[in-house]
């Protein structure tokens, strides 16, 4: 009776629809935390508590919580945080799976950023076991930064699948192109902004000594260079000029926390129109109702 009961339920739950509205929700939410995820991990280095809690997943050997330090508070807000986006990455692929007319790319897309965001588990305590690695730190980030970007994709047409999904096929016109390109040179931007960190005086601690990557100031002319080219953009020039401040004022670890806040937001901003330079709307999709969907 119980087992009969069990498969019952879980062939219900397997059966279960969802509605492109709820979708919507859940990648919105999935994207804000996956913002919070990167801004906090920044918070986290800048502030020097990158070892703030000695322990994974717990904080200290006997405690979940933090016990005593700001560091630690600081250090495990970031893993609470980074918690709720997995299950929330989680659940958002669950759903695309389980809404009705959404197409496979958006669903599996969706599946691949909570992959991504799960992934980050075993990284983030084999970075705290190895005392912060700054290649293990960068590709911390360089892998919270690559969820993002997809993310921000999985929303796009999760919005508008849910007012009507006149975005749903692709053209790779010259401004199609030319989007794609900027997606990647600013990934490119993005990683030597990263090299830049790894390589200057924010390494995530001061209680544990860590090796550097390189030289700060090679890192920098490259990475300056990198972004001088991709100044086409209001907030990259903005950007740049946080970046300019920094370097110039001693690296100050407030202006940097602005900086990679901005670096997040643009990179969602930068996917998004890449995206609807790809997807134009197809007006015809009001005439008839539905689109075909692949």
């Amino acid at each position: 009776m119980v087992v009969a009961t069990a498969q019952s339920t879980v062939s219900h739950a397997r059966g279960r629809v969802a509605t492109a509205v709820t979708f919507e929700r859940a990648a919105l939410v999935t994207l804000a935390l996956l913002w919070l995820v990167v801004t906090t991990g920044g918070l986290v280095r800048l502030t020097a508590s990158g070892l703030g809690c000695p322990h994974w997943p717990t904080c200290d050997a006997g405690s979940l919580v933090p016990s005593t330090g700001y560091h630690a508070v600081i250090e495990f807000s970031n893993r609470v945080i980074s918690g709720m986006a997995m299950v929330a990455a989680v659940i958002t692929a669950w759903i695309g799976f389980r809404t009705p007319g959404l197409r496979r790319t958006v669903a599996w897309a969706a599946a691949a950023a909570a992959a991504g965001t799960v992934a980050q588990v075993p990284l983030g305590a084999v970075t705290v076991a190895f005392h912060l690695n700054p290649w293990l730190v960068m590709s911390h980030f360089l892998l919270a930064m690559a969820v993002v970007a997809v993310s921000s994709w999985v929303t796009f047409h999760a919005v508008d699948f849910a007012r009507g999904g006149r975005h749903a096929v692709v053209h790779w016109t010259t401004t199609a192109v030319l989007g794609a390109a900027a997606v990647v040179l600013y990934l490119a931007l993005v990683t030597s902004g990263a090299l830049v960190t790894a390589a200057g005086p924010h390494p995530g601690s001061t209680s544990t000594p860590i090796e550097r990557i390189g030289n700060f100031y090679d890192a920098t002319w490259l990475h300056v260079r990198a972004a001088a080219a991709f100044s086409i953009v209001l907030l990259t020039l903005c950007q740049f000029g946080v970046g300019e401040y920094q370097y110039r004022n001693g690296l100050p670890w407030q202006v940097i926390a602005v900086h990679i806040a901005i670096a997040a937001t643009l990179l969602v901003g930068i996917v998004i129109v890449a995206t609807m330079a790809s997807y134009p709307a197809d007006h015809r999709s009001d005439e008839r109702g539905s689109l075909d969907r692949v």
